[in-house]
């Protein structure tokens, strides 16, 4: 069973979170006790138990010591009323009812407890019987498990067998005696009492129910607030979008226990889907709506958050148990999908699902102010890139050339020494860095201008690339004179740079091959390489940022971004720009 279902229901009938124990919708069951299923509260229920069980017993023991007389003088109808009650209420000291439970065989089960206590006492004079208080013990537990009407009817079935012992008996029912009629009278009194009593105590229950609902609400409030103010306080820092992931990962694990974690975003220029935190689960780099997974996708026609108590063998992890998944909505409109998961089956319930919901707006303007500035720096990066491509010109290109130069002097002092070895190898290394340094400057200058479209200054870039990493490249253009706006191309010459820099450090390629063509309805650039590749189904490591920036980019001119990739087959990346998203 799980956890959500194991929570007790309010009076409205929805489930009340984090019940303290002696709430528990389960029938309280004292050892040699009746089971209690009415609604009391729970020091109530523990007392009536045993308090119905001693009265069964004393009702029993004080005929038996009333009887003992005429027992011992042999009064067969005495001892057999005698044994009768005996043992029907060992049997339910055994076997207890089940007071106020909608199981009709148990208020059919007291009835029938009435009458053959009932038809025993009418053996033996009926009404005048020391035994006649197991038969009103009896109507009046009747009574307090399923109303008035029940005990009444419960004490008739008594009566009603009583007379009919009695006639077979040749017996009296003892209404012709005054002690007759007074325990009839008392019987008749005491039944209805025992219902207003009840009564007051459902009322009590549920004023205690209510008011402990209100307290459970008030405390999942606070605990919500708290948590939105440490949300509300990591928003004026989250502007850069891995800030903005991270410490959103570390505060729903802090909050949820999560092993699994998925947030994926969707891009604006189609209905394509990426994953942007793929913590414990594998989701491929680009995802069509049909692509999400099942319970992702319910939750994008859902409401609110959604909760799944039980996902073995259908979750995001196949080790997952219990999951939430939600969509994150801002600015109207859905901006991204969260899913969140944990080993243990029924391990989140209700209350999880309202302090997710609580958290999900705050989320998705995190994410989404994260990534509108990511884009916004983007735009707006190229004159920063020039500044800081002068800055180290100035300042590091100097200091390194001033290096080497000392460097040349210092073994020119030193001609043959020991240290000349040495200080020859670290020119050789400085000389390296003002390499490295030349051409980080010439990337960050390569820009596409009016003058020098992709088509020329991408086969520049590339060769560049070839010469330095050995790296074999080819260039196709089919443009037929024709080009995109410059900040347009200018975005695609940052991805093919992005793409190159992925090749060199991870592919393990020999060869590189770009298409770039335009034609009326749109600009289509490739980017192939012969390299290791991986494999799509396992998804992209959470931290594959140059795979979120280029996609990123893409977003910025309103292009299509695909990523295709077979282990062993290399990888291919498709950027598709419409011609009117472009103009």
């Amino acid at each position: 069973m799980t956890d959500t279902a194991a929570e007790p229901l309010t009076r409205s009938g929805s489930r009340r979170p984090h019940a303290p124990a002696p709430d528990s919708a389960s029938p309280h069951l004292d050892s040699g006790g009746e089971a209690i299923e009415v609604e009391a509260p729970p020091a109530v229920r523990a007392m009536l138990a045993p308090l119905i069980a001693a009265l069964r017993w004393c009702a029993v023991v004080l005929g038996t010591a009333l009887a003992a007389p005429a027992a011992a003088e042999g009064d067969i109808g005495l001892v057999l009323t005698m044994s009768i009650c005996l043992d029907i209420t060992t049997w339910r000291t055994m076997r207890p009812l089940r007071l106020g439970s909608d199981d009709r065989s148990q208020w059919v089960m007291s009835i029938t407890d009435a009458a053959l206590l009932g038809a025993a006492v009418g053996v033996n004079d009926g009404l005048r019987s020391p035994f006649v208080f197991c038969l009103v013990v009896a109507a009046a537990a009747a009574a307090f498990g399923w109303g008035v009407r029940t005990g009444l009817a419960a004490l008739a079935a008594g009566l009603a067998a009583m007379a009919i012992s009695a006639t077979i008996s040749s017996g009296s029912l003892g209404l012709t005696t005054r002690h007759g009629w007074i325990v009839l009278l008392l019987t008749v009194v005491v039944i209805p009492t025992i219902g207003v009593i009840k009564n007051r105590l459902v009322d009590s229950e549920q004023r205690r129910v209510q008011l402990a609902g209100r307290l459970d609400t008030l405390a999942e409030t606070n605990e919500l607030l708290h948590v939105l103010n440490r949300v509300a306080r990591t928003l004026p820092s989250s502007l850069d979008l891995q800030q903005a992931v991270t410490t959103t990962r570390n505060q729903l694990i802090e909050t949820f226990d999560a092993n699994v974690i998925g947030i994926l975003t969707m891009s604006d220029a189609n209905d394509s889907w990426a994953p942007l935190l793929a913590e414990g689960l594998a989701i491929p780099p680009t995802v069509a709506r049909d692509g999400i997974p099942p319970h992702l996708r319910s939750a994008l026609d859902a409401d609110g958050p959604m909760l799944v108590s039980d996902v073995t063998g259908q979750g995001l992890n196949p080790s997952s148990g219990s999951g939430m998944y939600t969509a994150l909505r801002t600015r109207g409109k859905v901006v991204g999908l969260l899913a969140i998961e944990h080993g243990r089956v029924g391990r989140y319930t209700d209350r999880d699902v309202r302090l997710l919901g609580g958290l999900g707006e705050a989320l998705a303007l995190t994410l989404d102010n994260a990534r509108w500035f990511r884009r916004l720096r983007i735009l707006g990066a190229e004159e920063e890139r020039a500044r800081i491509a002068r800055d180290l010109h100035d300042r590091l290109g100097q200091w390194l050339t001033y290096i080497s130069f000392e460097l040349e002097r210092i073994k020119g002092n030193n001609p043959g020494t020991p240290e000349a070895a040495e200080l020859d190898a670290l020119h050789h290394d400085v000389q390296r860095a003002i390499d490295e340094l030349r051409e980080t400057l010439r990337q960050m200058r390569t820009a596409v201008t009016d003058n020098a479209p992709l088509a020329v200054v991408a086969p520049d870039l590339m060769a560049r690339y070839a010469e330095r990493t050995g790296i074999k490249v080819a260039f196709n253009a089919e443009t037929d004179g024709g080009r995109l706006p410059v900040p347009v191309e200018n975005e695609l010459l940052r991805i093919l740079q992005e793409a190159l820099n992925n090749v060199d450090k991870h592919a393990n390629a020999t060869e590189v091959v770009v298409d770039w063509r335009v034609d009326d309805d749109a600009g289509r650039f490739r980017i192939a390489d012969n390299g290791d590749g991986f494999d799509e189904s396992t998804g992209v490591r959470e931290t594959a940022f140059g795979l979120v920036g280029m996609r990123e980019r893409a977003e910025v001119i309103d292009a299509q971004l695909i990523v295709t990739s077979a282990p062993g087959a290399g990888t291919t990346i498709d950027v598709i720009v419409p011609r009117e998203e472009a103009a």
